[in-house]
């Protein structure tokens, strides 16, 4: 769920996008548009590989014209990141892993509530906003910089304007997101939080000054042109990313009170400030490929077009919540120049957590499908359309059942060359689970060889892929995880008789949660990784090497 912030990162004079979905990680968008049309182009999952617990703050501390930053230190302290690089090239270095008071104490921040720094009354001392979980806003002031250059705080107030949140369903649970923006353009700061009780954004004008702010009326929620209602849990931010000189609305949903999964996808919202008013443009700020949450995809030519089309299933339908769906997206582009599309949604069975895999598990020419699912074992539909035009029908529920576990993962691959099709399962447990298919081509028949197949254990949530990574003729397994990235394990056996061996040199930073899948995407003649995981989404990797 996205945490966003928007800076000019680069000194190029337009705003960068940082999301943060994951504890610990800044996704880095490069804004390569310009300052009056913005356009994002994702540039690394782990901006320089800071660790940033569960929130950050960019911020200018130090006035040295570049931006530092604030982030939580485990558990619900303040690490601050200097940047010892420039405003165009900037270096994050650990400064301190834990802000302290001008009393030397540690300044303390709910690590649940994102806190907020800005100059608030026009003084030239920078204020820390910390929301605590009793409703109230607790507020520091920078005092000075130690000799060190980190950044000391005096304590001001535990009851800031003497705010005392109560959000919608009469709890008070505190600001677990705030922003200062001024919003009116009258030169002082208004007040907005968002809360894990509260579906909307709500809102304080400052009747004072920029030297004397007054935030003491009643919240109410931000204006907007259509009611904003969410799952909870929102984070507002404000810039200006049309260059029309007043301040858009973006909100990140992070999910609280009101059934996140009904945001799964759709929260990343973007409003446009349009008259005094925002007018909601898109709920799907950044509008790639999701499809809620712990995502499994598959890649297999499914119109016989000669190039690969892609299935990407979750644990939940973001929009039916009852079951999972498989998004089927077809190729319109080239082999070599890929371009997917949203193609059909299929409604296969009302189960969570489906993962699919295909092969031609009946000889016909045409690919079949397992689903793997969540507490129900492994489905079979055969398809009963043809190679152009496939049509899934459900012909045993439950065709291969678990020893143990849930979150069955099936890969399919002949690992013994005998022209059939076997079977790899993952599942919680984080080991594999192999099945040797004892039927035929056309017949097939699993049959269960071993629940702990060589050893193998990932930690839990093992998703393995079956493909010859090396290209030397044999099928290589890959295992991605919870834990994230992935497991090579080379086969140094024989088409025959598969022995598989680990290689820990293969390295490919997947996310947590994380489901491969192999296959040319680009048409070069090597196998390229697309892979799934927690957020929902898909990352794609190139092979540039030789195997």
């Amino acid at each position: 769920m996205p945490r966003p912030q928007f800076h000019d990162i680069d000194g190029d004079g337009d705003l960068d996008l940082f999301v943060q979905e994951r504890s610990a990680a800044l996704i880095h968008f490069e804004n390569i548009g310009s300052a009056r049309a913005a356009r994002f182009s994702w540039r690394s999952d782990r901006f320089q590989d800071l660790d940033v617990g569960e929130w950050s703050r960019f911020i200018d501390i130090d006035q040295d014209g570049d931006l530092d930053l604030l982030a939580e230190e485990r558990f619900s302290n303040i690490r601050y990141f200097r940047n010892d690089g420039t405003a165009r090239r900037p270096a994050f270095v650990l400064a301190a892993d834990t802000l302290r008071d001008v009393e030397g104490q540690a300044v303390f921040a709910d690590r649940q509530n994102i806190p907020f720094i800005v100059d608030l009354d026009c003084n030239g001392r920078l204020d820390l906003f910390l929301g605590r979980v009793d409703g109230t806003i607790t507020r520091f002031e920078l005092a000075h910089l130690d000799p060190t250059g980190v950044p000391r705080f005096r304590f001001v107030t535990d009851r800031f304007e003497g705010i005392e949140i109560v959000a919608q369903l009469g709890t008070r649970h505190g600001a677990n997101s705030m922003a200062f923006a001024d919003v009116d353009a009258d030169g002082d700061l208004d007040f907005f939080w968002g809360d894990f009780f509260e579906p909307g954004v709500l809102y304080i004008e400052n009747r004072g000054s920029c030297a004397a702010p007054a935030l003491r009326d009643e919240p109410g929620h931000a204006v907007t042109a259509d009611s904003l209602r969410t799952s909870g849990y929102n984070a507002p931010v404000f810039a200006d990313l049309d260059g029309d000189g007043d301040l858009d609305f973006a909100v990140g949903v992070l999910g609280g009170a009101f059934n996140p999964n009904r945001t799964a996808s759709s929260n990343f919202l973007f409003l446009e400030r349009v008259d005094g008013v925002w007018h909601e443009r898109t709920r799907r700020f950044l509008n790639g490929i999701d499809a809620g949450s712990e995502s499994a995809p598959v890649l297999a030519d499914l119109d016989a077009d000669g190039d690969l089309d892609l299935l990407v299933s979750s644990k939940i339908d973001p929009v039916r919540l009852n079951t999972a769906r498989i998004l089927r997206f077809e190729n319109r582009g080239t082999r070599t120049a890929p371009r997917f599309a949203l193609a059909d949604t299929l409604d296969l069975r009302t189960v969570y957590h489906q993962a699919p895999a295909l092969g031609d598990l009946d000889g016909d020419g045409d690919l079949d499908l397992l689903l793997g699912t969540w507490n129900q074992g492994i489905s079979y539909l055969r398809n009963e359309g043809s190679a152009r035009s496939a049509r899934f029908v459900l012909v045993d529920s439950a065709w291969v059942t678990l020893t143990r576990g849930s979150n069955a993962m099936p890969a399919l691959g002949d690992l013994d060359g005998d022209g059939d099709l076997d079977l790899m399962v993952g599942e919680a447990s984080g080991q594999l689970n192999f099945y040797r298919n004892t039927g035929t081509r056309m017949e097939p028949g699993f049959e269960l060889v071993s629940d702990e197949f060589d050893g193998i254990d990932v930690g839990r949530r093992s998703a393995p892929a079956l493909a010859d990574i090396d290209g030397d003729g044999d099928l290589d397994l890959l295992v991605g995880s919870e834990e994230g990235g992935i497991r090579l394990f080379r086969n140094n056996g024989t088409l025959a008789a598969a022995r598989f061996q680990a290689d820990d040199t293969f390295v490919v930073p997947l996310l947590p949660f994380s489901a491969p899948a192999f296959g040319d995407v680009d048409g070069d003649g090597d196998l390229d990784v697309v892979a799934g995981g927690l957020s929902g989404g898909l990352v794609y990797f190139r092979n540039t090497g030789r195997g």
